[in-house]
């Protein structure tokens, strides 16, 4: 994949959750901290720290090695999205039920039933970025 290509699909990553995003009128968890719920009480620092990490990442994905080209752009087109929505809305809409009984990760706890941890499409890109990156990195010797 060519930077042509992964900052395509950086951008359709990125549009499809802010596609998704728009049809939400309440959403289920309104995240205003990083992972964990961390830095909640101080949402324009995560933006800024947030901005300038999608920033970095723009440049990381630019001189990828070329194998590593297509998880760098599933991880870029979800900061973007999740940046963007920290700037524009002052925290990231979470929409996706993942699973129950974990705590941590942009959690709601609903009255008299388990925790229920939260994501969008994007933050599954960034996982799948990194999961992917990551196996490529520790499988091809000619990545590093």
């Amino acid at each position: 994949m060519d930077n042509k290509g992964a900052f395509i699909l950086a951008g359709a990553v990125a549009l499809t959750d802010m596609a998704v995003k728009s049809f939400i009128k309440e959403p289920p968890v309104k995240n205003y901290g990083f992972a964990g719920n961390s830095f909640d009480s101080h949402p324009q620092k995560v933006a800024a720290v947030s901005t300038f990490l999608t920033g970095v990442m723009c440049i990381g994905t630019a001189l990828a090695p070329e194998k590593l080209k297509l998880p760098m752009s599933l991880i870029l087109g979800g900061a973007v999205s999740n940046s963007a929505d920290r700037l524009v809305r002052g925290y990231v809409v979470d929409y996706i039920p993942l699973w129950k009984g974990i705590h941590g990760l942009s959690a709601k706890k609903p009255k008299g039933s388990k925790q229920i941890m939260y994501g969008n499409i994007s933050d599954l890109a960034i996982f799948t970025g990194a999961a992917v990156g990551s196996l490529l990195y520790i499988t091809d010797q000619t990545v590093r």
